[in-house]
């Protein structure tokens, strides 16, 4: 359950029960069935899964390590609540840690990785093209966590794992308007049109761009 991450939220048969039933408690986060401050109920959850009460007390562990929800004394477990400051605190950090994984990336993009970025990008649009935002927003995020790989920097992917899981699940607001999502696609290809011809100056630009668009709630 440790590979548990918000790109594995569309992944099904390949998860463990928990972590489907942590997928499934993701995606209704993220379509804004479950708001902030919403109290999840074991039982509810294991009724409406036919599932047993166990695994979804798995699944609140997962979540609860990833800062998505909470567990507060005589309150139960909750969707976690955000301040704006927090998430412009979240934002500022992301930026930063975006500029150093294209820094330490630079000098280790073969054409394997290459290809391997178009593909991502490949994968965002068609899904954008559908209007599947959910698909679109894992396809970006898998994209972005190319980049940190090819940084070859374990702290920071890490680092990036656990704050895009919060920021994605708390953005919903700005993917769900479709027409906005589209122009801010722009930013997206012309990071990867930049990494692909070794402009790694215009891929931050843009890159920063992408990140506060999104997250400026």
């Amino acid at each position: 359950m440790d590979k548990f991450s918000f790109s594995s939220i569309l992944d099904g048969k390949s998860q463990s029960l928990p972590e489907q039933i942590a997928s499934h408690i993701m995606r209704k986060i993220f379509k804004g069935e479950l708001t902030q401050g919403t109290r999840l109920i074991e039982s509810d959850i294991a009724e409406e899964l036919n599932v047993s009460n166990i695994p979804v007390r798995e699944s609140f562990y997962l979540l609860q390590n990833t800062g998505v929800v909470e567990r507060l004394p005589r309150r139960g477990v909750r969707v976690k609540s955000f301040s704006q400051q927090e998430m412009d605190d979240y934002t500022e950090a992301l930026v930063r840690l975006s500029e150093l994984a294209i820094d330490y990336s630079e000098p280790k993009w073969d054409e394997e990785k290459r290809d391997r970025l178009r593909k991502y990008l490949v994968e965002a649009e068609r899904s954008l093209s559908q209007n599947d935002i959910l698909e679109y927003v894992v396809n970006v995020h898998r994209l972005c966590g190319h980049i940190f790989q090819v940084a070859e920097n374990i702290a920071f992917m890490r680092i990036y794992s656990d704050i895009t899981f919060i920021t994605n699940a708390y953005s919903q607001l700005k993917w769900s308007d479709v027409e906005k999502t589209r122009s801010r696609y722009a930013y997206l290809e012309q990071m990867v049109q930049a990494i692909l011809r070794s402009d790694f100056a215009q891929a931050k630009e843009a890159f920063e761009i992408l990140i506060r668009q999104s997250l400026n709630l």
